[in-house]
C-alpha cells in the first residue's frame, strides 16, 4: 500500500516539475507565421525606402513548418527559379531561424512571395 503512494506521489511531482516546461516549449503556429510575415512586411518597407518603390508581400505559406524560433528571424532574397534554366525566375524573401524549439526542426526556411503596385512577381531587385 505505501509503495502505491509513493508512485502516486513521485508521478505528481515528476508532472507539476515537468508541466510548466512543456507549456513553455509549445508553440501557437499563428503566433510563429505572424512574426514570419511581420519579419517580411518590415524587411519590404525598409527595401521600399530605400529604393523607391511600392512592394508588398503575401502572406507566407501557413503549409511551410515553422516553430517559434530561439534566436531572431533573418531576412533575405530569395531566387525562384520557375522551372529549367531558359524558363523566367522571381524574387521572393526567405525568412529563416537557425535555431528552434523543436529538436527535431532545429532550423527552418519559410519563403514569402513578394509582389509590385500591379499585383504582379518580381523579376528583377536592385
Amino acid at each position: 500500500m505505501k509503495k502505491i503512494h509513493l508512485l502516486k506521489y513521485s508521478i505528481a511531482i515528476v508532472a507539476v516539475i515537468t508541466f510548466p516546461f512543456v507549456q513553455t516549449m509549445t508553440f501557437d503556429e499563428d503566433e510563429v507565421f505572424g512574426e514570419i510575415d511581420n519579419k517580411a512586411a518590415e524587411f519590404i518597407a525598409i527595401y521600399n525606402q530605400e529604393h523607391h518603390t511600392n512592394l508588398h508581400t503575401i502572406e507566407a505559406n501557413r503549409k511551410s513548418y515553422a516553430s517559434s524560433c530561439l534566436l531572431p528571424l533573418k531576412v533575405k532574397w530569395h531566387k525562384i527559379h520557375l522551372g529549367l534554366k531558359n524558363l523566367p525566375h522571381k524574387y521572393g524573401l526567405s525568412i529563416s531561424c537557425q535555431k528552434s524549439i523543436d529538436s527535431d526542426h532545429r532550423k527552418w526556411d519559410v519563403y514569402v512571395d513578394v509582389r509590385n503596385e500591379q499585383g504582379n512577381s518580381i523579376q528583377s531587385i536592385d
